[in-house]
């Protein structure tokens, strides 16, 4: 499992400009470290944002969540999805607002896009499954997986080429690329975002290691493969609907996802169909 040394994240600290955490985010963070967190507060402070609010409502009655009635109340939301499911996803929005178009190399409209549809493709896939799954948990690893990259595009003005350049070379990975090019990757500097922003422990091991074409015959931790193997998939299921063709990775990865989810061929077919039909 790859870990990261701390003179490193001393480094990105230093070197980086990685947005704070605002402070309704702190204020949930405190509320949550109580004995019994009070989900009727925790509502209450996530009502007071009124852009927020209307953004998980948005979030909660779309088909991700598949609600048979609309819910137009904070307050029956976080019920509805519980006390780590609301934080997350206040979580979710507020990073995605935290970045600025100004200082980035990339558009960041087509980036959160991109991670929309992958958020929302790891959730399909996690339906379609047998086992267990968290939504919210897919749903936030598949949207801040990539975190790292504009944070990488606020401080590097040639990245958007250095990153075609990965597309096109998939016999290295990106992560390795970018070491090359500039001694430091998009995986370890989400690490340090995700981890800043008290992300869950898991959340922010998977996106130090998503771009890992080993993990899965290396990880002994079977949820980490697990939500590893869905992500993969939502990664390459997207990326084929927007450039026809398999993501980097997945040549070097797709059987050990297939195992792992316990899948055939057909019914991945099946899933890339299926995610076509939703405009995903």
């Amino acid at each position: 499992m790859l870990e990261v040394d701390e003179k490193i994240i001393a480094d990105i600290g230093r070197g980086f400009s990685v947005p704070p955490q605002p402070s309704l985010l702190i204020e949930l963070q405190q509320l949550m470290q109580a004995p019994e967190p009070d989900i009727n507060l925790i509502a209450t402070t996530i009502s007071q944002d009124v852009a927020i609010s209307a953004t998980i409502l948005k979030t909660v009655n779309s088909p991700v969540y598949g609600l048979a009635r609309s819910i137009s109340d904070i307050h029956r939301a976080a019920r509805y999805i519980g006390i780590e499911g609301i934080t997350l996803l206040v979580t979710n929005c507020l990073l995605r607002k935290s970045f600025d178009q100004n200082s980035c190399s990339i558009t960041l409209e087509d980036f959160w896009n991109n991670a929309n549809n992958i958020a929302n493709t790891s959730v399909i896939i996690g339906k379609s499954l047998t086992q267990s799954v968290s939504k919210d948990r897919l749903f936030t690893l598949g949207l801040f997986h990539d975190c790292g990259i504009p944070v990488m595009a606020s401080k590097y003005q040639d990245y958007a080429d250095t990153y075609e350049h990965a597309l096109n070379t998939p016999s290295e990975t990106l992560t390795s690329i970018e070491d090359s090019v500039y001694q430091v990757n998009h995986a370890t500097l989400g690490y340090y975002v995700a981890s800043s922003w008290r992300l869950p422990r898991d959340i922010c091991q998977l996106i130090l290691c998503h771009h890992d074409r080993e993990l899965l015959t290396t990880s002994r931790d079977q949820a980490q493969r697990f939500y590893f193997a869905i992500l993969k998939m939502a990664e390459n299921i997207v990326h084929n609907h927007q450039h026809f063709r398999d993501a980097p990775d997945w040549a070097y990865i797709c059987d050990s996802v297939l195992a792992v989810l316990d899948l055939s061929d057909d019914k991945y077919q099946d899933l890339l169909e299926d995610c076509a039909e939703q405009q995903i």
